[in-house]
């Protein structure tokens, strides 16, 4: 079934009712009326939204807002733990190298001792 056809709203198949939409260029000042009260009625709540100073947009912008504050917590949570890792590694080097060179000056020491 093509999309006009479901606009229209002709029937899918055998058996199934035609649900008619009210359409703007209907003959009966009913239906058109009909056909009208939607689209006013989102105007006026666009109006509201404005007068209020609400933005139309504003709750998908708050969502891609929040989309985007997640993604840089996440981003900052990542930088923040490499660099606590890396901190961790240096301290843990410099450690390791102070007892490599005491390890060593004991053996120094030990071989003077010896000598001696």
């Amino acid at each position: 079934m093509s999309w006009a056809a479901l606009a229209e709203g002709e029937p899918e198949g055998p058996g199934e009712l035609r649900v008619r939409r009210p359409s703007l260029n209907s003959e009966e000042p009913e239906e058109r009326i009909a056909a009208r009260r939607p689209r006013i009625a989102a105007r006026l709540e666009a109006k509201r939204r404005e007068a209020l100073g609400e933005d139309p947009d504003a709750k998908k912008a708050e969502a891609e807002e929040l989309s985007r504050s997640h993604k840089q917590i996440e981003e900052s949570r990542q930088r923040l733990a490499k660099l606590l890792n890396d901190g961790t590694q240096l301290l843990t080097n410099i450690q390791v190298a102070a007892d490599a060179r005491e390890t060593q000056r004991r053996a120094e020491e030990d071989e003077l001792k010896r000598q001696r």
